[in-house]
Formats: C-alpha cells, sequence, structure tokens
C-alpha cells in the first residue's frame, strides 16, 4: 500500500512539473532570452525609486501607486541600415503578446510611436499591465509593470495625473540615452 501511494504521489509531482514548464511564450521568457544580447538593453527599477513627491497625489491615486511593486523595461535599439531584423524582432515580441492569458485593453498612436496595452489578471485585480511601445526609427520598448492586485480604472486616472504632474524627468534619463 505504501508503494502504490509513492508511486502515485510520484506521478502525480512528475505530472505537475511537466505541465509547468509547458513554454506558452512569456513576456517573462522573452526578457530572459533577449535582456543580455547586444541590441536590447534591460532595466529592473522598483516603484518606490521613483520619486512622485512633486505631483500632489489624492489618497486614492497614493493607494493605486503603492500598488505597484516593479517595473521591468526591456529595450531594442533599431539601426537604420537593418530594418529587416528589427521587423524580425519586433514580430517576435508582437507574437507573444498573442498569448491568451494577456486581455487587450488599448492600441493607440501618437508622435510616430504604436502603442498595445494589455493586462494580466481579472478586470477588478491586474497583477502584470504590459506595454510594447514600438517605432521603426528608434526600436521598441517593452514594459512590464508588476503590481498586486492593481486597478486598471484607477491605473488610468493616475497616468494621467502623472503625465500633468511636476515630476522629476532626470530620474529616466538612462532609458532615453539608449536610443540616442
Amino acid at each position: 500500500m505504501r508503494k502504490l501511494i509513492k508511486t502515485i504521489f510520484l506521478t502525480v509531482l512528475f505530472a505537475m512539473t511537466i505541465v509547468s514548464c509547458k513554454n506558452e511564450g512569456s513576456i517573462q521568457t522573452y526578457f530572459v532570452e533577449h535582456q543580455d544580447l547586444p541590441d536590447y538593453k534591460a532595466i529592473d527599477i522598483s516603484a518606490k525609486i521613483v520619486d512622485f513627491s512633486k505631483a500632489d497625489l489624492t489618497e486614492e491615486q497614493q493607494e493605486t501607486l503603492s500598488s505597484l511593486e516593479k517595473f521591468n523595461v526591456l529595450l531594442y535599439r533599431s539601426k537604420q541600415d537593418d530594418l529587416e531584423k528589427y521587423k524580425s524582432e519586433f514580430a517576435k515580441v508582437k507574437s507573444v503578446f498573442k498569448n491568451e492569458k494577456h486581455n487587450e485593453l488599448m492600441e493607440f498612436n501618437t508622435d510616430g510611436m504604436k502603442f498595445r496595452v494589455s493586462s494580466i489578471g481579472s478586470d477588478e485585480a491586474v497583477d502584470e499591465i504590459l506595454i510594447l511601445a514600438s517605432s521603426s526609427k528608434t526600436g521598441f520598448g517593452l514594459v512590464r509593470i508588476l503590481g498586486d492586485e492593481m486597478s486598471p480604472e484607477k491605473m488610468v486616472a493616475l497616468i494621467d495625473k502623472l503625465q500633468k504632474a511636476n515630476v522629476d524627468d532626470s530620474q529616466l534619463e538612462g532609458i532615453m540615452d539608449f536610443f540616442k
């Protein structure tokens, strides 16, 4: 009887291992596979490191901001003499966005940049927000915003407030320097 229970336990454990290792082209896998490649730059930013003290946030906006844990940023710099490589790399990242776990929130264009925003989680409590920004002139950027039960509606209101706020842009200079 003990041998039977042990065999069943090991079979279940083995099956769980195989299922958990299934590669569905996740954003995290894409980050890991590309972060050390020459045309890429990976940056991890704690949400607590960016100073929003001058933004004059309401209590609800402060609460929304505190639900953020970190930002993973992966940048790809396009070279004008190698647009085929850009197209190939961009096709790979777009295919990852087609994962069925991703809920597409919006797509828009502004100032020559295309943006795609998706989320992972339920409509009320999002655990991950994904942003893909692209331009054939400069390249593309992939941002994972990780948090704990983030509210999409509150995030949109917070982003709108932060865009109008007097926040010190020098905190993000390293990211912009990559594309120069």
